[in-house]
């Protein structure tokens, strides 16, 4: 057997915020390495959100951080692309007009402004980012001209001025729904799938010997890319309707049964 790359999502897909990475999980990425294919991690998490010593420890071949900003197999960065500072500056003018609060993401840092998280109320991502990463937040004003950020997380405060505020951040960046108030600013022109290309290319695996893993809105592109797209049991409707196969969930043992059911473990 020629071969094969398996691109897995992590949030929802390999990795549980409650539970972690699962015994099963674990187990199926190890075998499915022994058995001579790739296994890379395909993920809207910019690369220094990537911090959770369990999936480090799967020694995955590849990461396509970002949603296919940053790419990187073993030690080598294959792509980072980072938006100009022009557009950083005037997306944030735009994000400011339409009560939009930014986390810029990037390789090295999370920036964010200290004003947005200190209205009277904590936000319980930037918290866990900063028990976690605290070496990795920084902020916005303090590097101001000088941001290298791969795409844009925002929460919409104001329901009024979003649907305008979203039209006109369109021109350049694809919107990525992650809940009604919170969006991600994903850089036209890139996607996971436009990532897994760039990867594959560096491998030698051709699309058609590619499987994919994934849960969420952002995981379409790269599952409609894959030879093979695999929707996990807890994907929204959406994505499993778009899916080849639809696995089990991330609790009862997806990964490890979507691998064996096409023969790669």
């Amino acid at each position: 057997m020629r071969p094969k790359a398996v691109f897995f999502d992590i949030d929802g897909t390999v990795y549980d915020f409650r539970t972690g990475v699962c015994d099963s999980t674990k187990e199926a990425i190890a075998r499915l390495k022994r058995n001579g294919h790739y296994a890379v991690l395909c993920t809207g998490r910019s690369m220094c959100s990537i911090f959770d010593r369990e999936l480090l420890d799967l020694d995955f071949d590849g990461i396509v951080a970002g949603c296919g900003t940053y790419v990187r197999r073993g030690d080598q960065l294959l792509l980072n692309y980072e938006i100009p500072q022009p557009r950083i500056e005037e997306t944030l003018g735009l994000l400011e007009k339409y009560e939009m609060e930014p986390i810029l993401e990037g390789e090295t840092y999370l920036y964010y402004r200290r004003e947005d998280y200190e209205k009277g109320r904590e936000d319980p991502y930037l918290r866990t980012l900063q028990d976690n990463i605290p070496d990795s937040i920084a902020e916005l004003e303090r590097h101001r001209g000088d941001l290298h950020v791969n795409k844009i997380s925002v929460r919409c405060c104001s329901e009024e001025k979003r649907a305008e505020g979203l039209a006109l951040l369109g021109e350049h960046y694809q919107i990525m729904h992650v809940a009604d108030s919170l969006k991600e600013l994903v850089p036209k022109g890139y996607n996971k799938a436009t990532g897994m290309q760039v990867i594959c290319a560096d491998m030698g695996v051709d699309k058609n010997d590619t499987y994919a893993f994934g849960d969420s809105g952002n995981d379409m592109d790269m599952l409609s890319y894959a030879g093979v797209g695999i929707a996990m049991g807890n994907a929204a409707r959406e994505v499993r309707e778009k899916a080849d196969y639809i696995t089990a969930g991330i609790r009862e043992h997806g990964i490890y049964l979507g691998l064996k059911e096409f023969g790669l473990i």
